[in-house]
């Protein structure tokens, strides 16, 4: 792959932005998902079978599947002949050894872990990886320059990611690196963007008000974990600068935000269907996505697990583009709480996360697990000279008060001092769920 093929990428990811709205946007991603279908149907067998009798201009009804069939099924599932042994055995080996330059028949394989625990596996062509890396660059980083400086911070590096070194001076920065070697490395190379999980970029917002951390980049992207308003507040504090967000999985790109703040989803990369969740106002949904590019590992109809909060407003950028208001966890994370009619109540965890913030702003960090019906276990961690019993004390005030509007009978609520620190690489996730259901319930409206 040359600088000229990823160029030509990027030019076109920016045609296909300026020109692709309304019905013209419509027609185009008919034609391509019907072209995609047909030629995944002859080469899929999975997929073959999963649609026998359908014809391709129904795609968007067609039955949806997710990463538990995908992976059960990955042998048949892709198109390519390689098989789940020989991409799992190369992915692991590169998680082993720390060096991501292996591929297999020129095909870039690499491992998710997934917040659900489920492993999963993606395999990208050659011409799906310089497609990738040109609307990436024109979406990310839409003022591009040459040799433009890019520390992109990684559970695992990929040449899918590196492919976009031939048009910006990118740096890979391993997540397992100690901080302060990360920091020395920053000082060094002194980037123009930070693309990284917004824990990490929580504690370069606390080394550059340290002083140990000396750079100034223009702006900064949040990946991988869900940005929350008042991390986003802190990290732009620190810099001086904006905080975009790109919302990727291994699944594909998903949406990224505009120069207004907006996290627009990419429509002439996917299209986006919704599920409703079970909520008072339908606000909520799950994503359903059909990858209009991918055909090495086909991505239609595509079920994800996570919450997402749909925008239906329009956005000052002027892209009709639908909008994702917030990415709010995933949807193994609700919470469940009993009712006195006897119904549970879902709460999703943007509202727990809210509770929290209401409650005080003494808390640093937090996290909330739920492993019984009306049980919350929260380990909180407090500023400097704040009295960790009055905290603890007007947060349990604040969520029994907040759950009580939702009509929830009386939460047993234990609070515990300190978060314990994560493996380097593990994603944060400040709301977590094991407890589940195991008979049928009435169940009432979530929040």
């Amino acid at each position: 792959m040359s600088k000229l093929d990823i160029v030509t990428a990027y030019v076109a990811a920016r045609w296909r932005a300026a020109t692709l709205h309304g019905p013209r946007l419509t027609e185009w991603q008919q034609r391509r998902a019907i072209t995609l279908v047909d030629s995944v149907r002859r080469a899929s067998p999975f997929y073959r079978e999963l649609w026998a009798g359908l014809p391709d201009d129904a795609w968007r009804a067609f039955p949806t599947v997710d990463k538990l069939a995908m992976m059960a099924s990955f042998d048949r599932f892709t198109t390519t002949g390689i098989t789940r042994e020989m991409a799992m055995s190369v992915a692991l080996d590169a998680e082993q050894r720390r060096d991501f330059s292996a591929s297999i028949e020129g095909h870039t394989v690499g491992l998710s872990s997934g917040t659900s625990g489920h492993r999963g596996l993606f395999l990208v062509s050659p011409q799906e990886q310089t497609r990738w890396a040109g609307t990436i660059l024109a979406r990310a980083i839409p003022d591009l320059r040459p040799r433009h400086r890019v520390a992109f911070f990684l559970r695992a590096n990929s040449r899918l990611y590196e492919r976009t070194a031939s048009a910006v001076q990118f740096r890979f920065f391993d997540l397992m690196e100690p901080l302060a070697a990360v920091i020395a490395a920053l000082n060094a190379f002194q980037p123009r963007l930070i693309v990284g999980p917004p824990s990490l970029l929580g504690q370069l917002a606390d080394a550059v008000a340290q002083g140990t951390l000396r750079v100034r980049p223009t702006r900064l992207v949040s990946v991988a974990e869900v940005l929350e308003p008042h991390d986003r507040a802190r990290i732009e504090a620190a810099f001086q600068a904006a905080v975009g967000e790109v919302y990727q999985c291994t699944e594909g790109l998903v949406a990224v935000t505009c120069s207004t703040g907006s996290l627009h989803v990419q429509e002439d990369v996917l299209v986006l269907q919704t599920e409703p969740l079970v909520t008072a106002d339908g606000s909520r949904v799950t994503p359903v996505l059909t990858d209009l590019w991918r055909h090495t590992q086909p991505i239609i109809r595509y079920r994800l697990g996570d919450v997402l909060r749909l925008e239906p407003r329009g956005c000052a950028c002027g892209s009709t583009w639908r909008r994702i208001g917030a990415i709010e966890g995933r949807q193994d994370d609700l919470c469940w709480f009993a009712q006195s009619s006897g119904a549970l109540r879902v709460v999703f965890p943007d509202a727990l996360r809210r509770m929290v913030l209401l409650a005080t702003d003494g808390i640093v960090e937090y996290r909330i697990e739920q492993h019984a019906l009306s049980a919350l276990h929260l380990q909180i961690d407090v500023e400097a000279g704040q009295d960790f019993a009055a905290v603890a004390r007007q947060l349990r005030a604040t969520i029994a008060s907040e759950l009580l509007h939702y009509d929830c009978e009386d939460v047993a609520v234990t609070i515990e001092q300190g978060v314990p620190p994560r493996q380097p690489g593990v994603k944060r996730r400040r709301v977590v769920c094991t407890w589940r259901r195991m008979e049928p319930v009435p169940m009432a409206g979530g929040q």
